[in-house]
C-alpha cells in the first residue's frame, strides 16, 4: 500500500478512537500502538515527556525496551527538544549523538509534541530498522497525529 494512503486511514483510525478521549496519556498510548501496528519496520514507536527543563522520561511506547531517562543534551530526541523541530535521521549509526537502545535500529523521526498554548511536552520518538526510512511524508503525518494529542 502506498505510504501516504497508509498514514490517511492511520489518521482516521487514529482520530475515531481519540476524539472524545481528554487524557493525553490515554492518547498517548492509543497513537503509539496504532502507529507501531500499521508499519512492519517500526521496531520501537513511543513518547518521551518533557518532565522539567532538562530531563524526558519514556512514555507510552511500544516495542522492545526503551531508555527511561534522556537528558535533553544528549540524542535525537534531545535535539529536538532543543530544536522544537522534527528530527529524521536515516543512518543513526552515521551520526556521534545517537543513543542505541536497540541494534536493529537503522533510521529514526522525532516528532515535538505541543500543548494548547505551545508549550513542548512529549516527544514522539520511532525507530526503523531500514536505512534511509524516513521522508517528508511521514514527516507531515505524523506531525498531524501529534497535533491532536493536545
Amino acid at each position: 500500500m502506498d505510504k501516504k494512503l497508509k498514514y490517511k486511514e492511520l489518521l482516521k483510525r487514529i482520530d475515531s478512537l481519540i476524539k472524545d478521549e481528554e487524557d493525553y496519556i490515554s492518547k498517548m498510548s492509543t497513537i503509539a500502538c496504532e502507529i507501531f501496528q500499521s508499519f512492519d519496520h517500526f521496531n520501537w514507536v513511543g513518547f518521551y515527556r518533557l518532565v522539567n527543563e532538562n530531563i524526558l522520561k519514556v512514555g507510552p511506547y511500544q516495542g522492545t525496551h526503551g531508555c527511561l531517562t534522556i537528558d535533553i543534551n544528549k540524542g535525537v530526541c534531545g535535539k529536538c527538544v532543543r530544536e522544537k523541530k522534527v528530527q529524521i535521521e536515516n543512518d543513526v549509526n552515521s551520526i556521534p549523538h545517537h543513543i542505541e537502545c536497540s541494534s536493529d535500529t537503522k533510521s529514526e523521526i522525532v516528532i515535538p509534541v505541543f500543548d494548547k498554548i505551545g508549550n513542548l511536552i512529549a516527544v514522539l520518538d520511532i525507530d526503523s530498522i531500514k536505512l534511509n526510512c524516513f521522508d517528508s511524508i511521514d514527516e507531515k503525518y505524523l506531525t498531524i497525529i501529534c497535533a491532536n494529542i493536545y
